[in-house]
């Protein structure tokens, strides 16, 4: 029978049956990206959930370490210019670091020893009340070591800016002191003077730490934590109980 001019001619069963494989592997095709997405996104879900919580819960619930570190961070801040006098010139030892801040790997040596003098002089003496085993002390060590290397770079950089900090105000004091001794200045004025050149001094010697403090602290919060995991918790609360002030 011939068809009529205008209609569509019905597709034979092989022609439906190519047609419906088409759109069976379309189907697939589109159903495989979903997957490959919602794969993708639960994957990335994942290593942020990962990231999240690779820092152990208990790094989250030891306020004594914020304590600690904010305290060593307070005294770096707050370390005094020393001198600025008529016959003594400005200076600041351990270029401003505060006795916190001294650790070195040599202090694991001296913790069982007699001597308390030195740097970082109240650590070795609270860690000496600790009764801590040779293995402890070999992991503090490697603490320690590890700690002046995270801090090395950050203390030779501030210690360089300090002494010419420290320079440029002697060469101030002298030009007062010789105003004085030339009889420019009388020695009321010189001690007013000189009173204005060190605040002047601790203003500028305190944005420098600025500049240093949160990498110090970040440093010393790190050797904290590796200490509180070296040690028992009967030894970590008798530290802390001796190392705050």
């Amino acid at each position: 029978m011939k068809t009529q001019k205008g209609l569509c001619q019905q597709p034979s069963f092989t022609q439906t049956l190519n047609t419906f494989k088409v759109m069976n592997n379309k189907m697939n095709l589109w159903m495989a990206a979903v997957a490959v997405v919602a794969i993708f996104f639960a994957s990335c879900s994942k290593d942020q959930s990962s990231n999240i919580n690779s820092t152990p819960s208990s790094e989250l619930s030891i306020p004594e370490i914020e304590v600690l570190a904010s305290q060593a961070d307070e005294a770096f801040m707050n370390t005094e210019v020393q001198g600025g006098t008529e016959s003594e010139a400005f200076i600041m030892e351990s270029d401003g670091l505060p006795d916190a801040y001294q650790v070195t790997e040599s202090t694991a040596d001296e913790i069982n020893s007699t001597k308390r003098d030195g740097n970082a002089s109240r650590l070795k003496v609270c860690l000496s009340k600790l009764e801590l085993d040779p293995d402890q002390i070999a992991k503090i060590r490697r603490l320690f070591r590890a700690y002046e290397d995270c801090k090395h770079s950050i203390i030779v950089r501030h210690g360089n800016a300090l002494r010419e900090l420290i320079k440029t105000y002697n060469g101030k004091r002298e030009e007062l002191v010789k105003a004085l001794r030339n009889g420019r200045i009388s020695k009321a004025e010189f001690e007013e003077k000189m009173k204005a050149l060190r605040i002047e001094f601790n203003r500028h010697k305190n944005d420098l730490a600025s500049k240093a403090r949160a990498a110090l602290k970040d440093c010393y919060t790190k050797m904290l934590r590796g200490l509180n995991g070296v040690m028992t918790e009967r030894q970590w609360k008798a530290f802390v109980n001796c190392y705050r002030i």
